[in-house]
């Protein structure tokens, strides 16, 4: 049983399970005056910030439940990250990436309702409101779900000032403002611009009692519809929007698609039985604006700023009402649902994730945890805990040697931190704290390599990675004796569900990132009465539908970092490099920039969830006593349009035009269990194997191990 089971055994105990219970009589009654009334409880969306994936198939999987880089508490050794069999909820194998035919599935979203009886993070509450609950007397008859997602990549602010240079938050502040893409086009909040770059479908709602089966695509073909107002929702909970201004890039450009034309942004449908949502993302799809009768170019040196090219990400709020037997109606706080590129190392944990970032951001800008922060300082007597805290970053460590060429001494190091345990001496394990762990308050560690740690490339204008400044203080504190050894054990489901979202994905170095970007360190882009509205909450802008007119659009500008604008459909994704896959192919390998010593070493950009190179299981051998064993590695992009003379540019297609046709053929890294869970138990020791690559396997490609060297240097 891991963690999730037993979170979600915990509700029996809870707010629903009080509330279904018959109270005994008070004096009140024995007089013939009406019962107290029972506490209203709070209900949210969860995970608060959801992550889908694209693929090339219509079939999905759901999101994992798990964080990678964690071991469940007992059961066997899987290890978390694994995306969902939505046929059987359990983890999926090696053979469920692809469908049928070879294309790669999506990851889908499962959002789900909480009712919570009080406020503060964490509750420890577990109670999942279902079609059939019963909340303090009344039956739950049916769930009125809204999604509103869009893409707003070309009606935004640059990403990059130079060339290979992410200013980031920097370039917001101070009154400042970035130089905005296609600055041909006139100012963001000119309305034809509005028009012509967002990709807005409008929203989709969807009741889980009249719609069970049905499927809304965000396309032009599906009308816009929204959910009903609360007294009409138990009648007709959902309504047509026949005014709301649909756009795509089809309608106002002749465009070029090298592999797949841009047709949606996802789609929603229901959960059988439960009424819980799912939204499935667009299929990784991008397309060009013709130029001169072709195909427009992809720039290598502007990656991030492909401004003459649309893609299907996309994100955007999520809305529930909950609506009873007896007509009456419950609002939801709402979550927000985010698209990101595969995730083609899911068990993988990233040494710094989003989840670190978003967390570090609550704890030193938001009063999350005053315990632990305060007055603009961290505790000197809080004590993390070693099972939260500390073990899943040594975990990470240990984990990116099946994604990186580490050399063998290398890799003993990075076993060794992952087998520490809470009954080992810190300070004999890691004898020098602060000459081996880059600390992110000190701008004199930042160009320092081997030894100091995390050995990949770093945030704007950091030629190293560095923890977060919480991550940083809880590993101090563990080294210096004060932590507890076991877990926490304090958040409840849902709680534990928004963890896992952010945990499952990449952190520390947003140039500009995979799935989110550096807005999330900014306090604006929260809901910051988060002790009533739960903690970790986009502060989404409230759409206004009936004021939506076919001959206008309806999105505006919205969310800017460092400001106070909430943020509409769009906002977060709109940070991301355009189209997606030129940011995934050119972040191999790459020379440190800054670079103030000239260090000609090569290092990686996002080595657990960008792999860059692989085992592939084709090279591998089994053996059904002693398990999988990995034969040679090569790069996790390969084959034909990727040879190349110059080492900082290997492990990549050097035209960008052929990644975005290629990109499905990826494999993904996983515990090699996995391919065969009946052949061999699985082990915490497994070996990660390359699975569902439909790149070639040619053993006399193998990689060297690092250090490799920027000779002769890139042009």
């Amino acid at each position: 049983m891991d963690r999730r089971d037993l979170l979600k055994g915990a509700a029996s105990t809870t707010l629903l399970a009080a509330a279904a219970a018959l109270p005994p009589r008070t004096g009140d009654e024995a007089r013939g005056q009406p019962a107290p009334a029972a506490p209203k409880p709070v209900f949210r969306i969860h995970p608060a910030i959801g992550i889908a994936r694209v693929g090339n198939s219509p079939d999905y999987y759901l999101a994992p439940e798990t964080a990678a880089g964690e071991l469940p508490r007992s059961g066997p050794p899987i290890w978390g990250g694994l995306p969902l069999d939505p046929a059987t909820d359990r983890p999926i194998t090696a053979a469920d990436f692809r469908d049928a035919q070879g294309r790669l599935k999506r990851q889908a979203i499962r959002f789900r309702i909480y009712a919570y009886a009080k406020g503060g993070y964490p509750t420890g509450e577990s109670t999942e409101i279902r079609q059939g609950s019963l909340v303090n007397g009344r039956t739950v008859a049916d769930i009125v779900w809204q999604v509103h997602v869009a893409n707003k990549k070309l009606n935004t602010y640059a990403m990059m000032d130079t060339p290979g240079h992410f200013p980031a938050l920097a370039g917001f502040e101070n009154g400042k403002l970035p130089p905005v893409r296609r600055p041909q086009d006139g100012p963001l909040d000119n309305p034809d611009r509005l028009r012509r770059l967002v990709i807005d479908p409008g929203p989709r709602a969807l009741s889980a009692r009249a719609a069970a089966d049905t499927v809304l695509a965000f396309d032009r073909q599906t009308p816009a519809s929204g959910m009903a107002e609360p007294a009409a929702a138990a009648k007709a909970p959902v309504q047509a929007l026949p005014q709301y201004p649909v756009s795509f890039p089809q309608d106002h450009f002749k465009l070029h698609a090298p592999s797949a034309p841009l047709t949606r942004l996802g789609d929603i449908r229901i959960e059988a039985g439960s009424g819980r949502l799912i939204f499935a993302p667009g299929f990784g799809a991008a397309v060009g604006m013709d130029v001169n009768g072709a195909l427009p170019s992809v720039s290598e040196y502007w990656g991030a700023e492909n401004t003459d090219w649309f893609d299907d990400m996309s994100d955007g709020p999520v809305n529930a009402l909950i609506v009873y037997d007896d007509g009456s109606t419950d609002t939801v706080t709402g979550a927000w649902a985010m698209t990101g590129d595969p995730g083609f190392a899911p068990q993988t944990r990233n040494v710094v994730s989003a989840w670190d970032e978003v967390y570090d951001t609550f704890v030193r800008k938001l009063a999350l945890a005053p315990a632990l922060h305060d007055n603009g300082a961290f505790n000197p007597d809080f004590t993390p805990a070693f099972e939260d805290d500390i073990r899943p970053l040594f975990h990470a460590v240990t984990l990116q040697r099946w994604n990186t060429n580490l050399p063998a001494p290398a890799v003993a190091a990075h076993n060794r931190i992952g087998a520490i345990t809470p009954a080992d001496d810190p300070t004999q394990k890691i004898p020098y704290f602060d000459a081996l762990i880059r600390n992110p308050s000190d701008p004199k560690t930042f160009a320092t390599g081997a030894p100091m740690m995390p050995l990949a490339l770093g945030d704007t204008d950091r030629p190293f990675l560095t923890l977060t400044h919480t991550q940083f203080f809880l590993l101090k504190q563990w080294h210096r004796h004060r932590f507890t050894p076991g877990p926490r054990n304090a958040l409840g489901a849902g709680e534990d569900l928004d963890r896992v979202a952010l945990a499952n994905c990449l952190g520390g170095r947003f140039s500009p990132g995979i799935e989110v970007s550096f807005p999330v360190r900014d306090p604006n882009l929260y809901v910051r009465d988060w002790a009533s509205a739960g903690a970790f909450r986009i502060n989404a802008a409230r759409l206004d539908y009936a004021k939506a007119r076919a001959d206008a659009p309806f999105l505006s500008v919205g969310y800017v970092p460092l400001r106070t604008a909430p943020a509409e459909p769009g906002d977060l994704t709109k940070f991301m490099a355009v189209p997606w896959h030129t940011d995934y192919n050119h972040c191999a390998s790459h020379p440190l920039d800054p670079n103030p010593a000239n260090d000609q070493a090569l290092y990686w950009s996002w080595p657990a969830e960008r792999p860059v190179v692989v085992y592939p299981q084709a090279l591998a051998s089994f053996d059904p006593a002693t398990g999988w064993t990995p034969g040679p590695q090569l790069f996790a992009i390969r084959g034909t349009g990727t040879a190349t003379p110059y080492p900082a540019n290997a492990g990549r297609f050097q035209e960008q035009i052929t990644f975005i046709s290629q990109w499905h053929q990826v494999g993904f890294v996983v515990q090699a269990s996995r391919i065969d869970p009946a052949a061999r138990a699985a082990s915490a020791d497994d070996p990660f194997l390359e699975v569902a690559c439909g790149f070639p396997a040619d053993a006399t490609q193998a990689v060297a191990p690092w250090p490799t060297f920027n000779s002769p240097p890139a042009p």
